[in-house]
This record gives C-alpha cells, structure tokens and sequence, in this order.
C-alpha cells in the first residue's frame, strides 16, 4: 500500500485517539489515561500475536532499539497526554506534531531521497500544520484574566488560559515531540528485521513495564472507572493500530512519507475539536487544514 495511505491510517488513529484522552484524562488523570492506553494495547496486541501463531524473533542487535521506542513511547505519550489534559488542544496537539522535521532529516542521514514532488507535497503538510499552530498560539495566547483550572490542570468549561499556561503547554509538547522522533525512528529501524508487529508488541511491553514503575514510585493506584472502559478500550486499540500502521508504510523511500503524513494527526483531533468541543477554527487555521489535505493528497498520488 502507498506509504502515504498508511500514515493516514496513522494519523487518523492518533488524532481520534488524542481527542478520546481529553476526556479520559480529566475523569483520570493522565497517567491513568496512559496507563490504560498501553495495557489495552499490550492485551490486544497479546492476542494478535496468539492468532498469528508466528512472528519473527528480534535480532540481539534490535533489541536495544526496541527498548528505546518503548521508553521513550512512554515518556513522550506521558507528555502529549498531560498536555492535553491541560490545554488548549488545539497548541498542544500541532507542536507535537512537529516531530517528522527531526525523522525527515534522520531519512536524509540514511541516504533517502524524495522526489520534488513529493518535497512540495511535505512542505504542504508541514506548513498546514504550522498554520493550525501558529493561529491557535495566537488566539489561546491572548492577555486574560486567570480563571480556577480543575483538578486535572485545565480550563473547566467556558474557563480560559492564560499566556504562562500556553507556554508551559508549549514547552511540554515540545519535548513530547523531540521523543516521539526517537520513538519513530528507533521503531522503523528495528522493524526492518523484526517486522512491525514483534516491534510494537515488545516495544509497548516496556512502555508498560515502564509506566508500572513510575507508578509504584509515585506510589498512586491505578484507577480505571467501569464507565470508562469503552472509552479506554477505544483510545487503546486506536493508537496501537496507528503505531502499526506507520511502522507497516515505513519502507525504503517510504519512511519520510509516511511519518509526515502521519504527523496529520493534531489536523483530525483539532477538526474532532471543533465539531464536538465547539472549539473555534479561524480562516488561517482552515487554510492550514486544506493544505494538509491536499499534501496527504500529493503524496498518495505520488506513490
């Protein structure tokens, strides 16, 4: 399948999960939230492993990067999660999105050319989703008087930010970003000899293994409700399929293509946004969505 078809796939996973956390995260936390994330990943991705019946042994060389996409998977998810638990979504989710600058270069390092076209149509989509950024800053950034948060750390409704809170969300989804390039290129290295579902199984075992730690050490019980299970169950399986989806385009020229394209994602959970959350979308925020549309269109042709 084209690469650019599979990141959509990835993108569409990640940003309806990202929109599911802005609830499960507040009734929960956000360790919670992850915490259940990656144990409804590790289940089903268990019984897919069991259905297939083979899959390939890592190499003692993958190992190693196996274990780094799967702790930084939980560091930079822990961080994507807890801004969006704070807010605005429509910061948080574009800044993290910004991760493929980092992948397209490492894609270069390895001697991997895209062709002009396929450059324009990256550009696209970058700049699209710069545009949704830089708008949001804006509007969410503006001087206003600092209301109560809740008890999950963000705005209650009708509640606004202020400019320190925008900036420390900034900077949280910047760092999410800059791990989840790691994250993203570790994974699609060792999954060139593991394949992609032996990758993200193992991978999401030490995420879990991880996050069980810091619990511990934080001493704070899980705690997921009953009622929100469907939801969990939901953001769960999503975002595991999203991992596998990307992994699944990332092959020879593929790799920039499908990550950039992934990258979409915050376009879809800033969209979701606006049409559940009422959340406002100005003209430059409309723009950058059409021209992420049209570079993910680029590039499925292109392929």
């Amino acid at each position: 399948m084209n690469p650019a078809i599979w990141g959509l796939l990835s993108a569409a996973g990640w940003g309806a999960t990202d929109f599911i956390v802005r609830f499960t995260g507040r009734s929960v936390g956000h360790l919670n939230a992850l915490l259940g994330t990656f144990l409804v990943g590790v289940v089903a991705l268990t019984l897919v492993v069991l259905t297939v019946g083979t899959v390939a042994l890592p190499a003692a060389s993958d190992l190693w990067l196996i274990g780094l996409a799967g702790a930084t998977t939980m560091m930079s998810t822990l961080l994507l999660y807890l801004g969006l638990v704070r807010g605005p979504i429509a910061v948080v989710a574009p800044i993290v999105s910004t991760f493929p600058a980092f992948n397209v270069a490492f894609s270069l390092a390895i001697g991997v050319r895209p062709s002009l076209l396929q450059w324009a149509a990256m550009g696209a989509v970058m700049a699209g989703t710069a545009a949704l950024a830089l708008s949001s800053t804006e509007e969410e950034g503006a001087d206003v008087p600092k209301k109560k948060l809740t008890a999950a750390g963000g705005p209650g409704i009708g509640e606004t930010y202020d400019r320190a809170h925008v900036r420390r969300s900034a900077a949280i989804a910047l760092a999410a970003a800059v791990l989840s390039a790691v994250t993203v290129a570790a994974g699609q290295t060792a999954a060139e000899n593991t394949g992609e579902l032996t990758t993200v199984w193992l991978a999401r075992l030490v995420s879990l293994t991880l996050l069980g730690l810091l619990l511990l050490v934080k001493r704070e019980a899980p705690r997921l409700p009953v009622a929100l299970w469907p939801l969990i169950l939901a953001q769960g399986i999503l975002d595991s399929g999203a991992y596998l989806a990307l992994l699944a385009g990332s092959h020879g020229e593929g790799k920039a293509i499908a990550v950039v394209v992934a990258s979409t994602f915050s376009a879809i959970t800033v969209l979701l946004a606006w049409a559940f959350l009422r959340e406002r979308m100005k003209p430059p925020q409309w723009l950058g969505a059409g021209m992420v549309v049209l570079g993910v269109a680029a590039l499925s042709g292109a392929g």
